[in-house]
């Protein structure tokens, strides 16, 4: 050691020597004055010390009369060195307990230089900075809140954190990371215009559907029956096909949002799926049939030959001939066409889904044009797996909403819808694969077409779209928001490179055994600001934001319950599971006769 070092531990020493020996004078003192009426005398400053060590009377002065209590002192010195020790012992366990702990993460993670500052968080993420943009973005509002011109996705640095409603944004985060307590239902509340959300469960529209009730209609489409609510409307896949170009978009639809749809290998196969179930629907609308017929026609090839006596009767030019040599070709070639057809309809066979695409005369109508006026609500509940998966159905109506938001837009000022659409597609790869993601994703936000999509992983997207379209999903993402748990090391050492590196200063000591003293180096490395692991490790109300060319951003995430709506919130959410429970009871017992039938709605044409 150097002579500034051994001159520090010298230092160290003395100061615990001297505080120990105050309070082992302190002691000493105490218990005379008790036991003798009067206070020794000491012989030093460190009587106490040597009394305790030692057992040496003479260390003090006993008072006239009186003994010195050497052993009750030493034993109250005793208990004093045990407590001493205990408590170091417990402070030194809590210390690195503390070490260990989420919150000691947290706070070296925001000592760290590399995150957004205060003043970069306010200058482009702020409340205010969104509401520079309102003229812009919202031109008929005038007085626009920050919701109303951004996504507001956390707090950081002791401020609400916005991004604006052109962004397209990303959320990733694992299973039971949190992300609709904490982040999805927040946003599904607080969007001003309509709304569209998708689900494979009813956790968002439980505590959500009440208070969208709010501000404008509420529809649920839940063919399958998941959502546990009373009022769900029905829409006709046939309203609109008419029109030879609709029932083409359809029928793509249809078979893009199937399992043959999402193969990536078998692409040509859906292509002629699509075409020949769009011929299917076209049949159905111009001869006044139903979805049970083209049920009935996408079974099995026989019988689609009804619909080619319809379509050239009735239907496009030519249809009719085309749908007719589709049929008599090839038996291997119809055999492939006609398994995505049949992997198509395949969920009409259940009654209660046909029965939700069947409306009945007199229902009211859902029409996507008056659904885009105004703060109206869709809720599109549905579930992947198995034999009634509905995906596809759920893809087109998703498809033909969106396809007559952008064409409202381009007919509009500006190019942009005074009412933005909000699309929160929760769990939508567990759904369906919707082909026009990857496109809205990348220019919808400047139709007022705002999307904000929510992953598992980013494997999950390359799953139901190709890699290809995953990474453009992942790249048109201008936010991303991450939540910890993660498990894919390869997407989290992307991500890693994606927040960028820090600077830090290490300095080390090296010792020499033919030499006295030591070497000290410092040196500068670039660090990860965050590390693989420590991307994984992040607690569930902490998120990080990479947002177009700014710097990373800490998230500081609460949950829905610590909004101050947050008992209308819960209100609401009472009176919607308290349905949900009598909905779902009467599935397993017959509704008396006497029941009320709830009125479907249809779907007007396009």
């Amino acid at each position: 050691m150097n002579d500034g070092l051994w001159g520090k531990v010298i230092a160290v020493l003395v100061a615990i020597g001297l505080v120990l020996s105050f309070a082992l004078n302190l002691i000493a003192e105490t218990l005379t004055h008790l036991i003798c009426g009067a206070r020794p005398e000491p012989a030093g400053i460190f009587s106490g010390l040597v009394l305790a060590t030692t057992g040496d009377p003479t260390a003090y002065a006993a008072p006239a009369g009186c003994d010195l209590p050497v052993w009750q002192i030493r034993v109250a010195d005793l208990v004093l060195a045990l407590l001493l020790i205990t408590l170091a012992g417990l402070g030194w366990m809590l210390w690195q307990r503390y070490r260990q702990s989420d919150q000691w993460f947290l706070t070296d993670l925001r000592a760290r230089p590399g995150f957004a500052p205060a003043s970069e968080i306010r200058a482009h993420l702020s409340a205010r900075a969104v509401l520079r943009r309102a003229g812009q973005l919202r031109p008929g509002l005038r007085h626009p809140a920050p919701t109303d011109v951004g996504w507001r996705v956390g707090r950081s640095r002791g401020m609400d954190v916005f991004v604006s409603i052109e962004d397209s944004v990303a959320l990733e985060g694992p299973p039971r990371s949190g992300k609709g307590y904490r982040v999805l239902i927040s946003a599904i509340l607080d969007w001003s215009g309509p709304l569209i959300t998708t689900s494979t469960t009813n956790d968002n529209l439980t505590a959500t559907m009440r208070m969208r009730q709010q501000r404008g209609d509420v529809h649920v489409f839940d063919p399958q029956g998941l959502a546990g609510v009373r009022d769900t409307i029905r829409i006709s896949p046939l309203a609109g096909c008419e029109d030879p170009l609709v029932a083409m978009q359809r029928g793509d639809a249809i078979i893009t949002g199937t399992a043959l749809g999402s193969s990536t290998t078998n692409g040509e196969w859906a292509q002629a799926s699509g075409v020949v179930l769009g011929r299917l629907l076209h049949a159905a609308a111009v001869g006044g049939r139903s979805i049970a017929d083209v049920y009935d026609w996408g079974s099995s090839p026989t019988l689609a030959r009804a619909a080619v006596d319809v379509l050239r009767s009735d239907g496009a030019p030519g249809w009719g001939d085309a749908l007719e040599a589709t049929i008599s070709g090839d038996e291997k070639l119809v055999s492939s066409i006609w398994f995505g057809v049949q992997g198509a309809v395949a969920p009409l066979a259940v009654p209660q889904i046909r029965d939700t695409l069947l409306p009945r005369p007199g229902d009211p109508i859902f029409d996507p044009h008056t659904f885009l006026e105004s703060a109206n609500t869709l809720y599109l509940i549905g579930s992947s797996s198995g034999a009634s998966a509905m995906g596809g159905f759920l893809g087109a109506l998703l498809d033909d909403i969106v396809e007559v938001a952008r064409k409202k837009a381009l007919a509009s000022s500006g190019s942009r819808l005074h009412q933005p659409l909000g699309l929160i597609l929760d769990e939508i790869a567990n759904m369906f694969r919707w082909g026009n993601l990857p496109r809205t994703m990348a220019d919808g936000g400047g139709r007022g077409i705002c999307t904000f999509v929510v992953l598992q992983a980013l494997s999950q997207a390359e799953t139901a779209w190709s890699r290809a379209e995953a990474d453009t999903i992942w790249a048109a993402a201008t936010a991303k928001v991450l939540l910890g748990g993660a498990s894919h090391v390869d997407h989290l050492r992307d991500i890693e490179a994606l927040l960028g590196t820090r600077d830090t200063r290490r300095t080390q000591r090296s010792w020499s055994t033919q030499q006295t003293g030591h070497h000290t180096s410092e040196q500068n490395e670039r660090l990860p600001l965050m590390s693989v692991d420590e991307i994984r490790r992040m607690p569930p109300n902490l998120g990080l934001l990479a947002y177009r060319n700014r710097r990373s951003v800490l998230l500081d995430l609460a949950g829905w319950d610590e909004r101050r709506d947050a008992r209308a919130i819960q209100t609401g959410k009472r009176a919607t599971e308290s349905e949900q429970q009598d909905v779902f009871q009467s599935v397993e017992r017959p509704a008396p006769a006497s029941e009320p039938v709830v009125e479907p709605v249809e779907v007007a044409d396009e």
